[in-house]
């Protein structure tokens, strides 16, 4: 009996944690409908919040897989930057195309060395994606001196409706099957629900704590270049504290910081609703500054409600 209070009370704290983010992006939009229907609650600029939300989406993809493994990036910002405007010059010089695949090289590149520091050197994420983060963004201005480049006309499509609907659309299909449908995603979810279990079970621990850091990688790295379709630039100064934001909206979807537990589709929502208070903020005129201050609130207001306290035990 006490085993099946047990359960029936989990199984309602998990239902009410999946219902938290369609509630709050309800919340959201109900607010900014009230405050100012006229500019807010009309069809261009809800199809203006998707597509800004949708850089975010993408690269929430991949930090997706790396929160829900038990780890943190924060280099994505820096990574989408750098592949971004190395994606460019090369779309530029030589083919759009081959720009393209270019970026998501130099972002699995940096993928890699943040999976095999962290996995094998056994450094914790946080510190070398910090580190990563100053590297990249170093490089970034190292390689461009400093200069922005201009994208080539005839891959502005991607950064535009529907073009960047399109990309996200296949991006969000492949992270699903290889969430849902594959080894890589069954031994993230294990290994971040308990890494030592995981490990007697049979789980190549330190295999599969690089591959979630590869996969997020490769999707800073399709971020930056479908962000700089969409601006018609590469700058070195793009994705400066992207990365909040797009742990902000993992978390916000459901997808605790503590690893073992989350969804793809949850992302979509944690976007959606960052790029919702972003463009509301706009709207009413708030400056920027106190868009930061909100959006650190929220970050704080996601973690508290969807950390699961259990598993660190004294929160230091």
């Amino acid at each position: 009996m006490v085993e099946k209070n047990l359960l029936s009370q989990n199984n309602k704290h998990l239902n009410f944690k999946v219902i938290i983010p369609f509630l709050s992006l309800f919340i959201v939009l109900v607010i900014f409908g009230v405050l100012v229907p006229e500019r807010f609650a009309n069809t261009k600029n809800m199809i203006l919040i998707i597509q800004q939300s949708i850089i975010t989406m993408i690269v929430g993809f991949g930090m997706t897989f790396v929160i829900v493994g038990g780890g943190i990036d924060l280099s994505v910002g820096s990574v989408l930057a750098l592949s971004g405007i190395i994606g460019t010059t090369i779309a530029v010089s030589v083919n759009p195309i081959l720009g393209l695949f270019v970026s998501i090289l130099v972002g699995l590149v940096c993928g890699v060395i943040n999976g095999i520091i962290f996995s094998f050197l056994r450094i914790p994420s946080f510190i070398v994606t910090l580190g990563m983060l100053q590297m990249a963004r170093g490089l970034t201005t190292i390689y461009s001196r400093g200069f922005p480049v201009m994208m080539p006309r005839e891959i502005l499509w991607m950064g535009s409706w529907p073009g960047i609907f399109i990309v996200a659309s296949i991006s969000f299909v492949i992270v699903s099957v290889l969430f849902n449908f594959t080894k890589i995603g069954e031994f993230d979810r294990a290994i971040g629900g308990n890494e030592t279990v995981a490990e007697m079970s049979g789980v190549p621990v330190k295999k599969y704590k690089v591959i979630p850091f590869i996969i997020s990688g490769c999707f800073a790295g399709l971020g930056g270049f479908i962000l700089a379709a969409r601006l018609g630039v590469a700058s070195p100064t793009i994705g400066t504290g992207y990365e909040l934001d797009v742990i902000a909206s993992v978390v916000l979807g459901g997808t605790p910081l503590t690893g073992g537990v989350g969804n793809v589709y949850g992302t979509i929502i944690g976007a959606i609703i960052m790029s919702t208070i972003g463009n509301g903020l706009v709207i009413m005129g708030v400056p920027s500054e106190w868009q930061l201050v909100v959006k650190g609130i929220i970050l704080i207001g996601a973690v508290f409600i969807s950390i699961d306290r259990g598993k660190i035990g004294k929160i230091k």
